[in-house]
């Protein structure tokens, strides 16, 4: 993954980021054309193991999952396909 440096400028009412030439060829952009970046939050969160124990271990001691009398069927049934909007 290539990393450039990119400039907040400030537009009227919005802001806009100013990236180097070689951002705009190395992907192929055309003038005005919209792109998404993905959110720097995003990249640099990472997992806490043991935070994730924690909350295992919490859910165990409230019985969050007694409810479930097949584990097998109810997983299937989580993780069905669901159509996906203005798809037919």
């Amino acid at each position: 993954m290539n990393k450039y440096t990119a400039t907040v400028i400030k537009t009227g009412n919005s802001y806009a980021l100013r990236v180097p030439k070689n951002y705009v060829e190395d992907s192929s952009l055309e003038l005005g054309q919209k792109v998404q970046v993905v959110s720097p939050v995003l990249i640099q969160k990472k997992q806490d193991p043991q935070a994730i124990k924690k909350a295992i271990r919490n859910l165990q001691k409230i019985n969050a999952f007694s409810g479930i009398k097949d584990p097998v069927k109810w997983q299937r049934e989580i993780r069905k396909d669901r159509p996906l909007p203005g798809r037919e």
